[in-house]
């Protein structure tokens, strides 16, 4: 059986960044398949499937059945104190999962995205390229590194994007910064971000197509995706709630401050370097102000 011209399959593809995908994936007119627990509403016109990504043999007949011509790989345990909590399952997903996945896709020869963060840095460092040194600090990040690791093993011809932070609203589910943002300014709430946590954030629509155009150039290797500058969490929140239409003033800047009980630390500088896909795509990188504005000006 010959691959599928124009169909896509997306592991994970219920979540936040997973759903925007499967729109505009399906506006390109391609055939949009999303592998998750749940079913959810949001994105007519995808077809859904609830395999388990943990059993290699189911994984492994979905791919032989649906012969894409393009997967990627969104499932994760993105929880950062759930994957330090439930270390047996966020290794199940974030590694052995992506492992067999891409197995079966050099199998079938399709091209194939693996979703990665800037958790594999610890943070340290002014600004992160594609081939520094890895050093998590948690062991999301360190699942992400395994992961990387995992399917370069498995299919050296897949590619593997590094993101900072998504922005965004939601079309089925999955967690969303800017939706509990959004809540909790319209409940009255004052909200504390870490005015010392920087992020190099890209919004859902600039991501999609950036994802959609190394599909179709069958990008292999290392690749980070963000805006062309990096901007810390408390200037971006207040600038996000501006743009929703309530007062910066009810963003309060706080520094991270010591490791809480039950929390698992997290890495200061999340900049990283967009310069390799700034030289490679077509589609244009923003600044973090614009990918801001972006992501809460074309919401659907």
């Amino acid at each position: 059986m010959e691959k599928t011209s124009g169909r896509i399959v997306l592991f994970g593809g219920g979540g936040f960044v997973g759903g925007n995908l499967a729109r505009a994936a399906l506006a390109q007119g391609r055939e949009a398949h999303i592998v998750d627990p749940v079913r959810r509403p949001g994105v007519p016109g995808a077809i859904w499937h609830t395999t388990d990504i943990t059993d290699p043999a189911a994984v492994k007949q979905l791919l032989a059945e649906l012969m894409p011509q393009a997967v990627v790989d969104l499932a994760a345990v993105a929880d950062i104190d759930k994957a330090e909590r439930e270390k047996d399952l966020a290794w199940a997903v974030n590694v052995e999962a992506a492992r067999t996945i891409a197995a079966g896709c050099a199998r079938i020869g399709a091209s194939f995205l693996y979703f990665s963060s800037d958790a594999v840095f610890d943070g340290r460092g002014s600004r992160y390229a594609e081939g520094d040194p890895l050093n998590p600090l948690n062991y999301y990040g360190t699942t992400k590194a395994e992961g990387e690791k995992a399917v370069a093993a498995a299919y050296p011809g897949a590619g593997i994007i590094r993101i900072s932070l998504a922005l965004g609203f939601p079309v089925t589910g999955g967690n969303s910064f800017f939706e509990a943002l959004e809540q909790n300014l319209r409940a009255g709430k004052e909200i504390s971000a870490p005015s010392d946590e920087v992020r190099t954030p890209v919004d859902v629509y600039t991501l999609s197509a950036c994802v959609l155009e190394m599909l179709a150039l069958r990008f292999a290797g290392i690749i980070h995706v963000g805006s062309t500058d990096s901007i810390d969490r408390a200037a971006l929140t207040r600038k996000a709630a501006a743009l929703l239409g309530y007062p910066e003033a009810r963003i309060l800047a706080s520094p991270i401050g010591a490791p809480q009980a039950g929390r698992a630390p997290r890495h200061k500088n999340g900049i990283i370097s967009v310069e390799k896909a700034r030289g490679l795509l077509r589609t244009p990188l923003l600044s973090a102000v614009e990918s801001i504005g972006r992501a809460i000006t074309e919401r659907s």
